[in-house]
């Protein structure tokens, strides 16, 4: 075995997420207080659940829940491609403004062009597939860094969204892609499908794959991974047409559920995504975290925001709950960081 192999089946070992961490000289008190910083996502999950079926009747009925689902559909799809674009090291700030143009895109093709829906769909997913492949050259081909170059161009596309449509929504006549993502297979709506889909699709290339331990490893050290033979920036650029493919789509959900197309969509949209991708633990410095732990976070944000409105609470306290929130978030993130870098 040559040395470039050794090295990569080293580093391979290493990042494979379903191997236990390796033991250690720290005391039975940090692990122990490690371990509860772990799970924290899902006490907290867990004990807003409880609250908010005490303070209100219909939280926990099947109809409330599944609307939480529903309502996170797109934040959840978003959050999914930036904690791979984390793990990796890299970060896409462009996902609002893709849903947005990506909307316009798919209803000015069924709307003005006469494009039958499952056409227009994928003129939606290639949408996507360029936001990413841009992303890629500019991040990977020039260098820049990934929060200017991803910033930038999401301006760039939200303009684009806003003069191709005069700053108008395009509302949708036909309504063959509202009436799909309203069908709800074995009780469950469309959206939530897709969640759950795109989710265990992740957590399996992750965890169980060469390309998934490759990104844990370009983002823990990339030049251990080029070292190890990985092709960094290929990895670079799958990832970034991985983010932008997955806001593609929440931008088709989008386009669907509220039956046009807007260039103000999703404005603020990484907020959310960062939110609920920090409470689940996933650094920003990459390498490390787990998918699961973010659909965690997705959910905390939903019921929050669901029971929140149960409960009749006003939206400026709503706010400041989720102002309050994305801290705690931050809090969470830098605290995980500290105990990586120990």
């Amino acid at each position: 075995m040559t040395t470039g192999t050794t090295a990569k089946a080293g580093l391979l070992g290493v990042l494979d997420p379903r191997r236990p961490a390796p033991a250690s000289g720290r005391s039975g008190q940090r692990r122990v207080s490690d371990r509860l910083l772990d799970l924290g996502i899902y006490v907290a999950l867990v004990a807003l659940v409880i609250y908010f079926a005490q303070a209100s009747p219909y939280f926990l009925t099947q109809r409330n829940l599944l609307n939480v689902g529903a309502a996170v559909a797109v934040t959840g799809v978003l959050a999914a491609g930036m904690t791979i674009a984390l793990i990796a090291g890299q970060l896409d700030l462009t996902v609002g403004a893709n849903i947005a143009l990506t909307s316009v895109v798919v209803s000015l093709a069924i709307e003005s062009l006469g494009w039958s829906t499952p056409a227009a769909v994928l003129l939606g997913l290639a949408v996507g597939v360029g936001i990413g492949l841009a992303n890629s050259v500019l991040v990977v081909g020039v260098g820049i860094n990934s929060i200017i170059a991803t910033l930038a161009m999401g301006i760039v596309l939200r303009g684009v969204a806003l003069i191709s449509t005069g700053g108008q929504t395009k509302p949708l006549t036909d309504l063959t892609l509202p009436e799909f993502l309203q069908l709800r297979p074995l009780g469950v709506p469309t959206t939530v499908w897709i969640l759950v889909t795109v989710f265990v699709l992740g957590w399996v290339v992750l965890t169980f794959t060469p390309v998934g331990w490759h990104i844990y490893g370009v983002g823990g050290n990339p030049s251990a991974a080029l070292r190890a033979g990985i092709r960094t920036k290929r990895l670079y650029a799958g990832v970034f047409v991985t983010t932008g493919v997955l806001a593609a789509i929440g931008g088709i959900i989008t386009t669907g559920t509220s039956s046009s197309g807007g260039p103000n969509y999703a404005n603020g949209a990484e907020f959310d995504v960062l939110t609920a991708v920090l409470l689940g633990g996933i650094g920003l410095a990459g390498g490390s975290g787990r998918i699961q732990r973010t659909l965690a976070g997705v959910l905390l944000i939903g019921v929050l925001n669901n029971g929140l409105t149960l409960l009749s609470v006003s939206s400026y306290y709503q706010q400041l709950a989720r102002g309050a929130v994305f801290v705690l978030a931050v809090v969470l993130g830098a605290t995980a960081e500290r105990r990586r870098a120990r």
